[in-house]
């Protein structure tokens, strides 16, 4: 059977179409990071949600790691019925080999829990896995809508302690974000030295002359990127929100 030169150049073409958009699949596949959810005991709804609002993210593929008792309670059944979860692993003494290159993620985070990480307690699940990861250099992110809130009802005492806590946890390169902000955060490690980063968990100050005669909003979302050591230097210009004031107290970040 005789094919014409046009018809061949068609087929060619289609063929190499086919391939550039395999491999466009597969770049796409081996770019993206592991990040296993980390689960207390107790459900909650936020481990679902969370996984519902990074349908549409590519960047991470995300394992619940759960306990086994989820299985016959049926929520294992509703995280896997989720569109961003690529697998379950089960709560064991065991730590994934690839622990060290991927990220860990608390989308619930107790008091208890802050309060041991920040004393270096590691006495349940939840703490030891954190300690592993230290260990490793692996990252780790507390999501900001899971942490404990205050009542208001607390005296200043107890309150400035509990932000000492937060304050040490985020020396030990543990970071605090929110979902919309993981893959902003993402890009932001590849840009800073791996030492700094794993000592602080934000991205470093630029000296101020490098800004100089340059005009900054200073924003919540970007207040823990411009801090370095809970210090946010700033610059005549500079114009701070409330919010942004709100979020640096919150941090216990200091104004300079």
């Amino acid at each position: 059977m005789e094919i014409s030169e046009e018809r061949l150049k068609e087929l060619v073409l289609r063929a190499l179409y086919a391939l550039e958009a395999e491999r466009k699949i597969m770049t796409g596949l081996r770019s993206r990071r592991k990040l296993y959810m980390i689960c207390a005991c107790a459900w909650n709804e936020k481990y679902e949600e969370f996984l519902n609002e990074m349908e549409t993210s590519n960047s991470y593929e995300i394992y619940p790691v759960i306990p086994a008792s989820w299985k016959k309670l049926g929520y294992e059944g509703r995280l896997k019925g989720c569109k961003a979860c690529a697998g379950i692993v089960y709560r064991c003494r065991q730590r994934p080999e690839d622990l060290g290159d991927a990220i860990s993620l608390f989308p619930v985070v107790s008091r208890d829990m802050l309060v041991k990480t920040a004393l270096c307690i590691s006495d349940t699940f939840e703490t030891s896995w954190i300690a592993d990861c230290i260990e490793r250099g692996s990252r780790i992110l507390l999501l900001r809508s899971g942490l404990a809130r205050f009542s208001g009802k607390e005296k200043p005492a107890y309150v400035n302690r509990i932000m000492g806590y937060y304050r040490q946890v985020l020396e030990y390169g543990i970071e605090i974000c929110g979902k919309d902000e993981l893959a902003e955060r993402e890009a932001e490690k590849e840009k800073v030295p791996a030492r700094q980063a794993v000592k602080t968990g934000f991205l470093p100050l630029k000296p101020a002359a490098s800004n100089r005669g340059r005009k900054r909003v200073i924003t919540a979302s970007n207040v823990e990127s411009l801090a370095f050591e809970g210090v946010l230097q700033l610059q005549p210009e500079d114009i701070v929100t409330d919010m942004a004031k709100e979020r640096a107290k919150y941090l216990n970040i200091i104004f300079k």
